[in-house]
């Protein structure tokens, strides 16, 4: 019993003292030498086990926690508490927070990290990584947001920090009076894809105005001298007038310029029952006077998918291959994967199947005849697709015999409507057991 008492003391003086966590912790290999901080596995341990006991806890998509993919987003809950108890027009209650997450394995977030919760995305500008015993750290709220274009033509939304300046740009002014001009703000966003596309005098679109970017920060490092570890951007944004190449419903800068479309090849022709085709599409892209055919490369992929509007006459697989099944007409439609907004269509013909040898009838055939009138029609037998004269005989049924009178003369009959009959005539034209018929109405005034 005293054996296990004095054990009791010894795991005691370990977790007072740091001790080391059973748990593997986040901290990046940066952080290899830091010492655990007095009470901290107690302290880490005593957060895990009880937050979720708390009810101002709340659960959250988090950045930053993977150190192999910094942007790539976890589930987790984290702990909200005001920065200031008093707030201020500079700095309102709700749009700075301090945060502490749960889980006893988080021991590290980073700067620049964003977190989504409760319809708000919130940007990590001040983490306590070092001095804190719990991961912990200031976040901003995002409080409006810019689009652009990424490379295929989607429209992506970037969430940033807006606001409103006196003293504080990150570029230099010259105020009369030292009255600051509107429409100053200083941004606060994360560095990413989208984002890098960003640089000093380029334009934004927020809400209906546009606006030129001055004081361009993209140098705020983590870690000193590891480019790698920038991941948040520091800025100045003036307020100019939009331009005609502004695309504001979309609130896109120089968007009307950019077109993304799609094409499809080799669809100029006209298929028989059986007979396949290969299609293949295009991605192309204007940006101003330059249009350009856009070729895959392994970082951009472009894949289509294929689709029939019609599969009894027409299907398509995977690669564009289009077969013929019957006759008819019917459109494939390429719809680029990686933008859905992309598609072209081409129209297809299938050409009637025609079964050798076979009787035609020549020219327009009338659908109708009106009383008193004349209608002629010729047929012609035809073998290997070549048209003979053999003979061609005439019969005809349906309508009353005493409504039309016929006269043939070879290949061709003439008929003659004597009186209305709400039976249509047929005229079938045979030759060697192969026949065709049409129906013709006779009409009275």
């Amino acid at each position: 019993m005293a054996q296990n008492q004095s054990e009791k003391y010894i795991q005691g003086a370990i977790l007072q003292g740091g001790g080391t966590p059973n748990v593997k912790v986040n901290a990046p290999i940066q952080y290899k030498d830091r010492q655990p901080q007095y009470m901290a596995r107690r302290t880490r341990q005593f957060v895990g086990e009880r937050a979720k006991y708390s009810s101002d806890f709340v659960q959250a998509k988090v950045q930053g926690l993977d150190n192999s993919d910094f942007y790539r987003y976890l589930t987790t809950y984290v702990r909200f508490s005001d920065l200031h108890s008093t707030p201020t027009i500079t700095q309102p209650t709700d749009e700075t927070k301090n945060i502490l997450f749960a889980e006893e394995k988080i021991d590290y977030f980073p700067i620049g990290a964003k977190l989504e919760t409760m319809g708000s995305t919130w940007i990590c500008t001040n983490p306590s990584n070092l001095s804190s015993v719990n991961a912990s750290a200031v976040v901003r709220r995002c409080n409006t947001s810019y689009n652009l274009y990424d490379y295929y033509g989607n429209i992506l939304t970037e969430p940033i920090v807006l606001e409103k300046i006196t003293m504080m740009g990150n570029d230099n002014d010259k105020p009369q009076n030292l009255v600051m001009m509107d429409g100053y703000f200083n941004v606060i966003c994360q560095l990413n894809y989208n984002t890098k596309q960003l640089g000093l005098n380029q334009r934004i679109i927020l809400g209906s105005k546009a606006y030129h970017i001055t004081g361009f920060n993209d140098f705020y490092q983590e870690f000193s001298g590891n480019y790698d570890s920038t991941h948040i951007l520091y800025y100045t944004v003036r307020v100019e007038e939009p331009e005609d190449r502004d695309d504001l419903p979309n609130h896109i800068a120089n968007g009307k310029i950019y077109s993304f479309t799609a094409q499809i090849l080799g669809g100029e022709k006209e298929l028989s029952v059986g007979e396949t085709l290969d299609l293949s599409a295009v991605f192309i892209k204007r940006n101003g006077d330059n249009t350009a055919e856009v070729q895959p490369t392994e970082e951009y992929p472009i894949t289509w998918k294929w689709e029939s509007s019609n599969p009894e006459i027409l299907t398509v697989n995977a690669d564009g291959q289009v077969t013929a099944v019957s006759s008819g007409i019917a459109q494939i439609t390429a719809t680029l994967a990686q933008n859905t907004a992309v598609t072209a269509t081409v129209e297809l013909v299938v050409a009637e199947v025609v079964n050798e040898p076979y009787v035609a009838f020549n020219g327009v055939i009338p659908q109708s005849i009106e009383q008193y009138d004349t209608a002629t029609l010729t047929a012609t037998f035809y073998e290997n697709g070549v048209a003979t004269d053999k003979p061609i005989t005439w019969t005809f049924s349906g309508a009353n015999k005493r409504s039309y009178t016929t006269t043939i003369n070879g290949n061709t009959v003439e008929i003659y409507c004597v009186l209305a009959d709400n039976i249509p005539l047929t005229v079938t034209a045979e030759c060697e057991g192969k026949s065709i018929s049409t129906n013709i109405a006779l009409l009275g005034y």
